[in-house]
């Protein structure tokens, strides 16, 4: 998402919600929505760059350190950030220009991620910049997608809000149909230490296309001044005290936490477990991309209704998947169950993030979005930990079985959920 994370700027002003221009290009047809676009290709150039490092790092450190633990430790190093900063990170979003955080975050994600080509072209200790840049990296992004969240509703309208969500979904997908592809053959050919350049670069472009942006993204001018600590209470105790919010994130929260060791159980499925080569695994990655992208077409247009038929039904198909996924030796079969498996991702993922969105006031975006990613990225390293634990003692294999029977018993232990099966799309 994903497996699965910012140069000039205007003048900090408010958002002028009421100004006629500003509501116009908030709430027209996203096609006609310069600043939309603009934020789509930004993201889209990033999200190729991403996956390219999202297929290319864990074969990195496989190779330098044979260790499924060690990948972990490298994924910890990645979201735990999120549990120390993520709540910091919504509450300063929603008082601060959520563009320049975004600008400045992505630039500052270049220059780290540059380290890691850089260290391999020079023969300095690859290993040790990955654990260094790690978290962050981690730090960096959890503050990127604080300003996302608040920013997003305001380009699009909260009226397109499910569109958008599709339509950014799918170009997320596209960029990880390419990026896996791109990252498989680079790894193969050159090896996997200097592809994540790919992704500094397409940092810095995103930054460059952000700031094109015109409208400014702002806080509101005349909030009250609060203590920090006061606005991250305010987000929780929101989200406590909304039944859909509560049990929509603790959902996403607990299959997050299931699943982030994912990627790492099935590189070391492919290419221990079978012993395939590198091509394998990003031919497996990128049908998984085409999969999330018509997934990501076919939810744009689910716009109202309810959501549970998509979160809880989605994530059953996606765990049974991955069993038959962790059972089979034929590369094609499993090509198109990673198909499949993210069509579901994709139907899950935006109707989540719809409901999260239309359920949480503007004022408490960043921070609604910054809570729920605290409890979803920053538990993730329990996750990871434990996955790559159980490679070492059995195989990618067995914990791909793992992850497939707990994402399929939280479908069936959240199917009574009241709060989740109340959900809407459109909001209360």
């Amino acid at each position: 998402m994903s497996s699965d994370l910012l140069a000039p700027v205007e003048a900090e002003v408010p958002a002028a919600p009421f100004d006629d221009v500003a509501t116009e290009r908030a709430t027209g047809p996203l096609a006609r929505n310069r600043d939309f676009r603009a934020f789509v290709i930004a993201e889209g150039i990033s999200s190729v760059g991403d996956a390219v490092s999202f297929t290319a790092l864990p074969l990195l450190v496989l190779a330098l350190t044979g260790s499924g633990f060690a990948m972990g430790i490298v994924g910890v190093l990645q979201t735990l950030p999120d549990l120390v900063f993520g709540l910091v990170s919504g509450a300063i979003a929603d008082r601060s220009n959520q563009k320049r955080m975004m600008v400045l975050s992505d630039l500052g994600r270049a220059a780290l991620t540059a380290l890691i080509p850089l260290s391999v072209v020079l023969h300095g200790p690859t290993m040790a910049v990955i654990l260094i840049v790690a978290a962050p990296m981690s730090t960096l992004r959890s503050l990127f997608l604080a300003a996302y969240t608040a920013a997003v509703p305001a380009i699009a309208g909260r009226a397109r809000l499910a569109q958008a969500n599709s339509y950014f979904e799918v170009v997320y997908s596209t960029g990880f149909i390419i990026g896996p592809a791109i990252a498989g053959l680079l790894a193969t050919a050159i090896g996997p230490g200097m592809t994540p350049a790919i992704d500094a670069a397409s940092f810095v472009l995103a930054a460059i296309g952000i700031a094109l942006i015109r409208r400014p993204l702002q806080a509101p001018g005349n909030r009250p001044e609060t203590h920090l600590v006061a606005e991250i209470r305010e987000g929780v105790a929101f989200i406590v005290r909304t039944p859909v919010l509560r049990s929509s994130i603790l959902f996403w929260s607990l299959t997050s936490v299931v699943s982030a060791g994912l990627v790492t159980a099935l590189t070391v499925r492919i290419t221990r477990d079978l012993a395939l080569p590198a091509s394998a695994l990003g031919l497996v990655l990128a049908t998984f991309g085409m999969g999330t992208v018509v997934g990501a077409l076919w939810a744009s247009r689910i716009r109202r209704g309810r959501a549970w038929p998509q979160i809880l039904g989605g994530n059953l198909v996606r765990g049974g998947a991955l069993l038959v996924v962790a059972l089979v030796a034929s590369i094609e079969v499993m090509a198109a169950l990673a198909f499949v498996a993210g069509i579901a991702s994709s139907l899950i993922l935006i109707a989540y993030i719809t409901v999260r969105s239309a359920y949480a006031p503007d004022e408490l975006l960043g921070r609604v979005g910054s809570t729920a990613r605290t409890l979803s990225l920053g538990m993730q390293p329990v996750g990871m930990l434990a996955t790559g634990a159980l490679i070492d003692l059995t195989s990618g294999s067995t914990a791909l079985v793992a992850i497939g029977l707990l994402l399929t018993a939280a479908s069936v232990l959240f199917a009574p959920s009241r709060g989740l099966r109340a959900a809407s799309l459109e909001g209360a």
